[in-house]
């Protein structure tokens, strides 16, 4: 088995372009190479992911071009078109937050096993922008159109029973018996017959690719127009503000 941990616990292992890039990379590597039966996705610390790093757009500057946009939103797409080509199953272990981007990747991923503690929100809509890596398409196949559009347009936060009674995920486990869990799963998967895993991959994963790729293409025209809007700016300036506040102020 592979494991793949997202290692920015100072940012709640919020992903950069060059982060997102990197995992896609790796992701490609492990299926190429085609000597192990799973990969595992995780975040260090106390959190998955809390999606996407606003420093980094706010490193852009006040009025980014749509070329870094665009080229920083194909980044972030990449890793989880990765994770759907993918031949090997992968695993999302949720601990902690699964937010924004957080939420996408976790979704794209095949099966996700959470810790009683973790949450998951969309969290896009509060800061006026779209989904852009794949819950417009991916969520409703899980959860059904209206606990999608809840999640989705409403941003509440559900906790791990909660999204597994609607089925975000398929299993939650107490912190202490997560890695047991998790070994358990692996170790089934192990006993299978490669060959007939990723068949059963590509079988049940194949026919949505291709709506995947367009439901990217769309959310990531729409996140552009978003991103370039006034309401964006604003949120994303008071976002700042409150961020730069001191503690208890």
């Amino acid at each position: 088995m592979r494991h793949f941990t997202l290692h920015r616990p100072a940012r709640r292992n919020a992903l950069t372009p060059a982060l997102a890039r990197a995992l896609a990379k790796e992701i490609d590597a492990v299926a190429e190479a085609g000597e192990t039966r799973a990969i595992v996705l995780r975040g260090a610390g106390a959190h998955f992911c809390s999606g996407l790093d606003l420093h980094w757009l706010q490193s852009l500057g006040a009025m980014p071009t749509i070329t870094q946009l665009r080229q920083g939103l194909g980044d972030f797409q990449s890793a989880v078109l990765a994770v759907a080509r993918c031949p090997l199953p992968v695993v999302a272990v949720v601990e902690g937050t699964a937010a924004g981007f957080g939420l996408d990747l976790a979704l794209a991923c095949d099966i996700r096993i959470a810790a009683a503690g973790a949450t998951f929100t969309s969290a896009f809509a509060r800061m006026g922008l779209v989904p852009d890596g794949g819950s417009t398409f991916l969520l409703p196949r899980l959860t059904g159109p209206g606990q999608a559009l809840r999640l989705l347009l409403g941003g509440e936060t559900l906790d791990a029973e909660r999204a597994r009674a609607i089925g975000l995920v398929d299993e939650v486990a107490e912190p202490a018996a997560l890695e047991e869990r998790l070994g358990s799963l692996l170790a089934g998967l192990a006993a299978a017959a490669p060959g007939s895993v990723r068949a059963i991959k590509r079988l049940v994963r194949a026919p949505e690719l291709g709506t995947l790729e367009q439901a990217l293409a769309a959310e990531g025209e729409a996140q552009l127009q978003a991103l370039q809007g006034p309401e964006f700016r604003r949120r994303l300036e008071s976002f700042t503000a409150r961020a730069a506040r001191p503690e208890g102020a």
